[in-house]
């Protein structure tokens, strides 16, 4: 009798646990959190990223890092950073295997693997030209870039730099490893150009890289980054319903005094 009823408890429990599930249709935060979410890991490009994400003293912090944590804190998870080279990160988040990607920009391919959320974003990114200053003088051109064919312009391997720059295909490009490459193409007058984010720029002027190497006008795109959540590997969707939760936070935290307050500690407005 004892063998039975323990047989019979084993085949309720899987329903008993469905049935808790659908009468929970809009569990708290606090509920999710502590159910299913006690880490989570987010993969970032291994590069530094002032003010947004670098390392200082051996510590992972920055803009996009502050706000992640202070959201995640809010809704008792914890959270993990691996920091990879971007390229793997980018095909670490694809196949599902960490929780969600920082510094995300969208694109129609990334939407069939991210789940994008309007108040999951970090920072928007503004996208320049950036060249040598001696040489400025030589490029004249609109945002349609109509003029600059003849010119070899350096990107960065695995990013988006906006749909609109990605989708001129009369612009010659060569995709290089890093920032330095960039840098140093620039330098030595391999490249003619580089795509570059206008934060990014600025944070690596700051950091003393890119000397007598300048940002050009007009602006070419600006567009939002992200902090998108895997697709793959979902089947109890559970982050998609964080993806929900941190849009939730978010959205309260950016009309806050302490996000006000991170904005100046780290000078955002400048890099604006």
């Amino acid at each position: 009798m004892i063998a039975t009823l323990s047989f019979v408890l084993a085949l309720l429990l899987p329903f008993s646990l469905f049935y808790s599930q659908v009468c929970s249709a809009n569990p708290s935060a606090d509920e999710i959190a502590a159910e299913n979410a006690k880490v989570i890991r987010i993969a970032r490009g291994s590069g530094d990223y002032p003010p947004l994400e670098m390392v200082r003293e051996g510590v992972l912090t920055g803009l996009h890092i502050d706000m992640i944590h202070y959201v995640a804190k809010k809704l008792n998870v914890e959270v993990e950073f691996v920091s990879l080279p971007w390229s793997r990160a980018t095909k670490y988040f694809s196949e599902g295997k960490v929780d969600a990607i920082s510094y995300y920009g969208f694109t129609k391919e990334r939407e069939e693997f991210s789940y994008y959320h309007a108040d999951n974003i970090l920072s928007e990114t503004r996208w320049v030209l950036i060249a040598l200053e001696e040489r400025a003088h030589e490029f004249k051109f609109d945002r349609t870039l109509q003029g600059l064919d003849d010119y070899l312009i350096g990107v960065q391997l695995g990013y988006s730099h906006g749909m609109y720059f990605d989708g001129l295909h009369h612009i010659e490009r060569d995709i290089v490893k890093d920032e330095f490459v960039i840098e140093s193409m620039l330098q030595n007058r391999r490249h003619d150009m580089a795509m570059m984010s206008y934060q990014e720029f600025l944070g690596f002027k700051d950091r003393g890289d890119f000397n007598g190497i300048v940002a050009l006008s007009p602006a070419i795109d600006s567009d939002p980054q992200y902090l998108a959540f895997a697709k793959k590997l979902d089947e109890n969707k559970q982050r998609s319903e964080l993806a929900r939760l941190f849009a939730e936070e978010f959205k309260k935290f950016k009309v806050s005094k302490e996000y006000e307050d991170l904005l100046q500690f780290y000078n955002f407005n400048k890099y604006q």
